[in-house]
């Protein structure tokens, strides 16, 4: 589900999307069918890995759907993994 400047994103607000005929629903079908999210729409789903980090987006906008890059969280992500390299877990 997309949100305008009045609300913001929520934790699950992406099920809305794939439950209620969104973008997501197609590729979720697909994926269910041939454990590949890929073959059903415009835009091929990259597959994740860490060097590339590319990401499926769903925009509001002209393209509505574009690949983009897992940055926004990798600062946080350094401090979790040098933290439980430091102290790991018993």
């Amino acid at each position: 589900m997309r949100f305008n400047a009045l609300f913001i994103q929520f934790h699950g607000s992406d099920l809305l999307n794939v439950y209620f005929g969104g973008e997501l629903a197609d590729y979720l079908i697909h994926f269910t069918n041939y454990q590949n999210p890929n073959g059903c729409g415009d835009q091929s789903w990259p597959q994740y890995d860490t060097s590339s980090r590319s990401l499926l987006t769903f925009w509001d906008g002209l393209i509505p759907i574009t690949i983009t890059s897992d940055t926004f969280r990798q600062d946080a992500m350094n401090v979790l993994v040098n933290v439980s390299l430091t102290h790991p877990f018993p």
